[in-house]
């Protein structure tokens, strides 16, 4: 399965067609739909959707031979995980495809460029965890990436155990033996460097006893102390699967506690000189003049509009020419995602807010905000 990374997307945003129309396709293909293959049928109705508003019988033609080539591979492979994305575009010589162990809503866009958002909402929503499971002699590490472990191992260190003795003899083995818990935690935090070297994960978990994690936490150098998400009480006897999902319940919080204070950050800097727009149009209009940082969208957003092919001014309506340098605009599949394309193509990032967030978004601003580089 593809490991999805920001790099790839830019490159895939940065893909020039040259003019000629791309099938981007997005399929849930969760183990379900595979018995009966029911994403194919899926990707058929979404295909039809998307003729359906195209009136040029050459673009016509031209999905039709995109999708046929689409179809035929589905035939021939079978699925793996539970996302599918494609990317193809024949005039080019563009074939890429992608199975992600998440899914993925379904999704076909046919436009003069790649429609990259949908991978944006997935390294959007899952960060790279690393989880440290220890006690006083053992560990377990792990990284976690798009809703699976990737990467783990486990070791133990010798420990001496306590014993009783006379007061001066039990007071130099109490020295011994913490001098080994301490080399025990140090080997754990040497292999949580190379870990991060090797996987550059966002933020570290810690879990096990109090007095082991307490200690761990004490010796980490800042590079790993900044990255520090949660300390949670477990056992290292936990199984992958608990802690995987440990894991995950850390994300998901860490994920919406980000995005509320991301969203009341954009209503309350939002206004007259404000360093923030709130609503499609103002943030529109910001975006056309390159002053976006970062991007704020509601997950389940979508919205219809049009862009103008030669400056890129994207306009929530549909007029006949563009307002900026008359040219005739071209409907766009999705506003939204061509936003985040645009952002992108500026160097800013962009933020796909979930559930709370998401509606307090939709309600002030329609599902689009975004924070400002300057104001002219």
């Amino acid at each position: 399965m593809t490991t999805i990374t920001r790099a790839l997307i830019e490159q895939l945003e940065a893909f020039d067609v040259k003019g000629a129309p791309a099938l981007s396709v997005y399929l849930n293909v969760d183990p379900k739909r595979q018995v009966e293959h029911s994403y194919r049928i899926v990707f058929e109705d979404l295909v039809k959707e998307t003729r359906e508003q195209i009136t040029d019988k050459t673009s016509r033609a031209t999905l039709e031979t995109e999708a046929a080539r689409v179809q035929t591979w589905m035939e021939n492979v079978s699925p793996q995980g539970k996302g599918l994305v494609i990317f193809s575009c024949e005039p080019r010589d563009l074939w890429q495809t992608h199975f992600l162990p998440v899914a993925v809503a379904d999704h076909v866009a046919f436009e003069p460029r790649l429609d990259v958002a949908g991978l944006f909402e997935v390294i959007d929503e899952y960060e790279r965890f690393a989880v440290a499971l220890i006690d006083k002699q053992r560990a377990r590490l792990f990284t976690v990436y798009l809703g699976q472990v990737e990467e783990s191992e486990a070791f133990r260190d010798f420990v001496p155990g306590r014993h009783d003795q006379g007061a001066l003899a039990q007071a130099r083995y109490q020295r011994h033996h913490d001098a080994h818990v301490h080399w025990h935690l140090k080997h754990v935090v040497n292999r949580l460097a190379d870990m991060q070297r090797r996987r550059e994960f966002d933020r570290l978990i810690l879990a096990g006893p109090e007095e082991a994690t307490s200690e761990l936490r004490r010796l980490l150098p800042h590079a790993l102390a900044h990255r520090l998400a949660a300390i949670v009480r477990a056992g290292t006897s936990a199984s992958d699967a608990d802690v995987l999902e440990m894991a995950l319940d850390v994300e998901r919080r860490i994920e919406r506690q980000a995005e509320e204070r991301l969203v009341r950050e954009l209503v309350e800097q939002a206004g007259a000189g404000g360093r923030a727009t709130l609503g499609v149009p103002p943030t529109l209009e910001a975006l056309g003049k390159a002053e976006v940082l970062t991007l704020v969208v509601a997950g389940d957003v979508r919205l219809p509009g049009s862009e103008c092919p030669n400056c890129g001014w994207l306009d929530a309506g549909s007029p006949g020419a563009c307002g900026i340098c008359g040219t005739p605009m071209h409907a766009v599949h999705d506003l939204a995602h061509r936003a985040m394309g645009r952002t992108l193509e500026q160097a800013g990032s962009v933020e796909v807010v979930h559930d709370e967030a998401a509606k307090r978004l939709q309600a002030a601003g329609g599902g689009l905000g975004a924070l400002l580089r300057f104001r002219a």
